[in-house]
């Protein structure tokens, strides 16, 4: 059979978590009846005919799994459908989501009620049903819409600690959408029995990725030459996004780095709702870089700001990534879409708390160091990115080299954003054919990379391995996916406090002095 998930409307939204997630998909149509043997799971996410919903039932009473969303569904079922607006939920503590935390939805769920259907979380009112041999699993909100919106705000974020930090993000927790549909994806997998196939996000078969931006806007040729020197005796690669408004940083610090990247952030440090002046303050940037013989293929937005007319100055000054944590943070690479098509500037989300917000809600040096341990921490045990961030001009570099030593420690992979970005076009580029009969994997590709491993899945434990025409199953060193709990008193971190007035007032004048 081919393990291949077949998807009734090829939403920008969906498209990018499945690209994500690395797994094989394709658009589909109901029109004609489908094969278990040709999709291991099916998504339905528009309107179905009464013909299409005949040949999405024969599928799953054949043994074949699908996630269809609750509005398309009733439209011909006919079912009760209850309706509330969410802006953020906390998964129930015993489900596979529960080490998600506090997801942010902003939007409204729809779910179903009947005796018949059964919640796979009775917080996220994510419901499945058994239909013959198969499964449908059934979801209270819209993928697509989420996934696109471009809206941010202030959020708090979690610490064992009275006071957050915060900063301005995405609105919408994107990131941990994507982990819930490839957590669904799994379940169906492991309902029929079958391996789950994705390209494995790091190169190799890594186990984390190690990435250090700095931003830096206002800093002296001092303070830039301090983290430099640091950067060096902790042989860590990072890449700098580069304010140009300072000749004499350019030629004493930011020319003279060879083992470090590179990047533009600003002349000016500010973000413009319109395209003439981005494209001004961009084309400055950049000429102050080639002034001094520097040259940048990276973005960062100041404030971590994106729109739209901000990513066609990207995409016309041929910049190949950017990293903005307005449109999304803690998350994997995607290409974000503007004007019903993908732009081609990689976005690279990226951790938004830096020790400039720690400092700010009044952490003590010591609270600083443990809140990056934890968070690296736990990105180690859940296999997410550790992807953070420091400005020069705001020192604390003895907590910028515990973080170093900490990554070398436990041994961790570093790149740069050039190089991950590279590397993560080449993924996207793979087309992978897979066949699965009798525990064993055919794999057809037209070239075989060496630094693209699979991940494969079942019955919640994973393998990894290089690909090969033929993987036989039973063969593979099986690990146990780790798991871990729901953080304590999550509700706390979405409950206005006065400060979050005072730190919005901060912001929009920090944006008016620039």
């Amino acid at each position: 059979m081919k393990l291949k998930i077949g998807i009734s409307n090829l939403q920008p939204g969906w498209e990018i978590i499945l690209q994500q997630e690395g797994v094989s998909f394709e658009e589909i149509s109901l029109d004609d009846p489908i094969s278990i043997n040709d999709y291991s799971v099916l998504i339905i996410n528009k309107s179905i005919s009464n013909l299409q919903h005949e040949h999405l039932n024969s599928y799953m009473e054949n043994g074949g799994s699908a996630i269809i969303n609750s509005k398309s569904l009733i439209e011909i079922e006919k079912l009760k459908l209850r309706s509330k607006k969410v802006k953020y939920c906390i998964p129930s503590k015993d489900s596979i989501f529960a080490d998600l935390d506090l997801i942010d939805f902003y939007t409204r769920f729809h779910w179903l009620k009947s005796e018949e259907i059964q919640y796979m979380d009775s917080n996220l009112k994510i419901q499945y049903q058994k239909i013959g041999k198969g499964f449908l699993l059934i979801l209270p909100f819209d993928v697509n819409s989420l996934i696109l919106n471009a809206e941010f705000i202030r959020k708090k974020f979690w610490v064992d600690r009275p006071e957050l930090p915060s900063e301005i993000v995405a609105k919408v927790s994107k990131g941990k959408i994507r982990q819930i549909i490839s957590r669904c994806l799994q379940f169906l997998h492991n309902k029929r029995n079958i391996p789950m196939i994705q390209l494995w996000k790091y190169p190799n078969n890594w186990q984390n990725l190690f990435m250090f931006r700095v931003d830096t806007d206002f800093c002296s040729a001092e303070e830039a030459g301090a983290l430099y020197k640091l950067c060096k005796k902790h042989k860590i690669r990072g890449t700098w996004f580069v304010d140009t408004a300072s000749q004499e940083t350019l030629q004493q610090v930011y020319c003279k780095m060879p083992d470090q990247k590179i990047a533009l952030h600003c002349r000016r440090h500010l973000v413009f709702p319109d395209y003439e002046t981005n494209k001004e303050n961009i084309e400055n940037g950049l000429s102050d870089l080639r002034n001094e013989g520097l040259s940048a293929t990276g973005f960062a937005a100041p404030f971590g700001e994106w729109n739209g007319n901000l990513a066609k100055v990207l995409e016309e000054e041929s910049f190949q990534y950017s990293s903005e944590f307005s449109l999304n943070y803690d998350d994997l690479p995607f290409n974000p879409a503007i004007d019903n098509r993908f732009t081609s500037v990689l976005q690279i989300p990226i951790h938004p708390i830096s020790l400039g917000r720690l400092n700010r809600s009044h952490f003590s040096e010591e609270e600083m160091w443990d809140y990056y341990k934890v968070h690296i921490e736990d990105c180690i045990k859940k296999g997410n990115p550790i992807f953070l961030y420091h400005h020069p001009s705001h020192g604390k570099l003895q907590i910028i080299e515990k973080i170093f030593k900490l990554i070398n420690k436990k041994k961790i992979n570093i790149l740069t954003y050039q190089e991950y970005a590279d590397w993560w076009k080449k993924r996207n580029d793979q087309k992978i054919e897979l066949d699965y009969s009798n525990n064993k994997l055919s794999c057809e590709m037209d070239k075989i990379p060496e630094d693209i491993f699979l991940r494969i899945s079942k019955n919640d434990k994973y393998a990894m391995i290089e690909i090969e025409k033929e993987i036989n199953l039973n063969d593979l060193k099986w690990q146990k996916s780790e798991k871990t709990g729901l953080k304590p008193n999550l509700g706390r971190i979405r409950k206005w406090h006065w400060r979050d007035a005072l730190y919005d007032y901060e912001s929009r004048k920090g944006r008016k002095n620039k």
